[in-house]
């Protein structure tokens, strides 16, 4: 198979988040071979752990396999004959400064409301008790630290899903590009939270809670992605999923994993209720502003 030159057509596709344009013709080849790349990785470094060999080893896999999307997109976007502008493309530069300082600033209100309102619900029902840890006003001091820190490795994953891929599939709308990224999102993780169940890490009840909220999370990375037309708050949003709720959900409450199974689906109803009520402010706000640039 001939690849086509390596330098960027007079035609480049113009980077467009309204929905209705067909999408380039480059981009699904492009999107079925980064796909059965990422699955394809996954589950070779997940392979000896679904064996039963231990999970212990993906701890330290875990940072360079979050770089692996960026590394993959950054490949095929050469191999495909740099076929758009890369790091416009990929959300990286373009948008003003100030929208993304408070794209930022809006998903950070939003990952301290979002917890706050799983667990003052949880709670009210009787699912779970709140139960702040003795170390949580000690450790909350180094949770705004710890975000700008794991941006370096967010970086590497959002730079492909909310990046790349989002501009790519913009033209099918919001709520559809949002769906299908977020998706594949979620299953790309499944090998991995399901490899740490096998080796006795978490349970098969988490994998499948995990999995419904990746998925419910990139919805509102994309609408985020979508408002500002950047990048980097979705890899701040995503850094503060692995921080903030984090830290608030194992020191602010009592274990979820320890809880009996009616708690426990309780407890994740509401999860699931929040998150989907945020995705939907997000999502809607975004997908209006798409059709408001597409009418204008």
């Amino acid at each position: 198979m001939s690849t086509p030159p390596l330098t960027a057509p007079p035609s480049a596709p113009r980077l467009s988040f309204e929905p209705g344009r067909r999408l380039p013709a480059w981009a699904p080849r492009f999107l079925i071979v980064f796909a059965v790349l990422m699955l394809a990785l996954v589950g070779a470094l997940c392979a000896p752990a679904l064996a039963g060999a231990g999970s212990a080893y993906l701890e330290v896999l875990t940072p360079v396999v979050m770089w692996a999307p960026a590394v993959a997109v950054v490949i095929l976007h050469f191999a495909f004959g740099r076929p758009v502008p890369l790091l416009t493309w990929a959300g990286l530069r373009g948008a003003p400064f100030k929208r993304i300082v408070g794209g930022i600033a809006a998903l950070l209100v939003l990952m301290l409301a979002v917890p706050a309102a799983v667990i003052g619900l949880a709670a009210a029902f009787g699912f779970v008790e709140f139960s702040p840890s003795p170390e949580a006003s000690g450790l909350a001091v180094w949770v705004l630290p710890l975000i700008a820190a794991t941006m370096l490795l967010t970086l590497g994953e959002e730079f492909a899903w909310r990046g790349y891929l989002a501009s790519t599939l913009a033209p099918w709308g919001f709520w559809r590009s949002a769906a299908a990224i977020g998706a594949f999102w979620a299953l790309w993780h499944l090998p991995l939270t399901a490899a740490y169940a096998v080796g006795g890490v978490s349970s098969w009840r988490e994998v499948a809670a995990t999995t419904v909220n990746l998925f419910l999370a990139a919805l509102v990375l994309a609408g985020v992605r979508y408002l500002t037309r950047s990048v980097w708050p979705a890899v701040a949003g995503h850094a503060m999923l692995n921080t903030v709720l984090v830290f608030a959900y194992s020191n602010l409450m009592t274990d979820a994993a320890a809880l009996p199974a009616g708690a426990y689906w309780g407890y994740n109803a509401v999860s699931w209720a929040v998150w989907g009520a945020a995705a939907v402010l997000v999502g809607s706000l975004a997908a209006r502003r798409a059709r408001n640039r597409a009418t204008s």
